[in-house]
């Protein structure tokens, strides 16, 4: 009920900005004719039932148009944003204009205000696909002697779909198989959500030979695709899927915690009592949403990774991430023993646009201590 609630004020605000939008257009372009509002309505309201649409679309029919029309469609979205930030940008220019009695033409706002659309989406659409290697040095108390000056690679929402398919997971692994690292760790998010055509996913991680292992929690988006479709999808790959479990690999113990609505932190101690975690020794925790960072130092975890946070994804959303997590929304953190990575995520979510935050692999140096 309370996801519906949630979906129901989501298209609800939606559809107020395209309303929004349509009124600041038609005064802002001077658009007079009737027959021009009505061709302005006409298209707003195809992108904002579009937007709608393509997501139960893409479910029925996964083909090349389809994916075409979808990705489109959640552009959009991002766009969306971007006319307001530049009906923004427009507003600080006439209002700076007239603190020096300065009236900016008319021609002049107008080719600001779509010259900001169209530079800024760009901007966003090529950072989203152009993925960058962050590296972090990590030190972790009694580390075992298997894992010390090894290179562990994380990678995190990487929304494999209707957007990101074949070709970008196998650039992704060939970059994370040239780090040479010990193990891979996926926090969440492998899967967009949409149960749309996966028959190219043909065991990919296959390619890979890390002495150490593969490790895969669930994030929120497989709890939307359905934890065992899945680990259907992943089956046949040499991925430990860690679903509230641990495993003891040279001495470290790996604990993957699945996603859940209800946040409440004591749930999560009892699937750490019921895996044998033992505080005395060496940890490394996947969980999806970095949450509860007090208390998993507390219970001393000596490693937390994490993403779903995608660093806001769109400027200037980055600032609510950093709000909503309490400023744990991005980067590495060091309190005592306790280490948190967070980490912005290599696909998207929704539009295809990054311009807060880069599409990332995380590369972590492990030192004992």
């Amino acid at each position: 009920m309370l996801q519906l609630f949630f979906f129901a004020s989501a298209v609800a605000v939606l559809a107020l900005g395209h309303i929004d939008l349509w009124f600041f257009l038609v005064k802002f372009l001077g658009i007079g004719a009737s027959s021009g509002r009505f061709i302005l309505a006409v298209v707003l309201a195809f992108l904002f039932f579009s937007f709608i649409f393509v997501f139960w679309l893409i479910h029925k029919i996964d083909r090349r148009f389809t994916r075409a029309y979808y990705f489109l469609a959640v552009s959009w979205l991002g766009l969306l944003l971007h006319f307001y930030l530049a009906w923004l940008l427009v507003a600080l220019l006439r209002w700076g204009g007239r603190s020096f009695n300065f009236i900016f033409p008319d021609c002049f706002s107008k080719i600001a205000f779509f010259a900001g659309v169209i530079l800024w989406s760009a901007y966003g659409f090529f950072n989203a696909f152009r993925t960058r290697v962050k590296k972090y040095t990590v030190a972790i108390m009694d580390l075992p002697p298997a894992w010390r000056g090894k290179t562990v690679v994380q990678i995190s929402d990487l929304h494999l779909g209707p957007i990101y398919r074949r070709h970008f997971l196998a650039r992704l692994l060939e970059r994370v198989a040239a780090l040479k690292p010990a193990a891979l760790f996926i926090t969440g998010d492998l899967f967009d959500g949409l149960d749309s055509d996966f028959s190219w996913l043909n065991h990919p991680f296959n390619s890979l030979n890390l002495p150490q292992g593969i490790y895969y929690c669930f994030g929120n988006h497989e709890l939307y695709l359905g934890f065992k479709r899945a680990q259907e999808l992943i089956s046949g790959n040499p991925i430990t899927l860690l679903d509230n479990k641990m495993a003891i690999v040279d001495g470290l113990q790996i604990i993957g915690l699945n996603y859940a609505f209800n946040r409440d932190f004591s749930a999560t101690e009892e699937v750490l009592r019921q895996v044998g975690y033992n505080p005395k020794r060496p940890s490394l925790l996947m969980n999806h949403e970095p949450i509860h960072v007090k208390q998993a130092k507390d219970i001393g975890i000596g490693l937390q990774l994490s993403g779903h946070t995608h660093r806001g994804q769109l400027f200037p959303l980055n600032f609510l991430t950093k709000l909503a997590y309490r400023g744990y929304d991005y980067g590495l953190f060091k309190k005592g023993d306790f280490n948190l990575v967070v980490s912005s995520g290599v696909g998207s979510w929704g539009p295809p646009l990054r311009t807060s935050g880069r599409s990332e692999i995380v590369a972590i140096r492990l030192e004992g201590k």
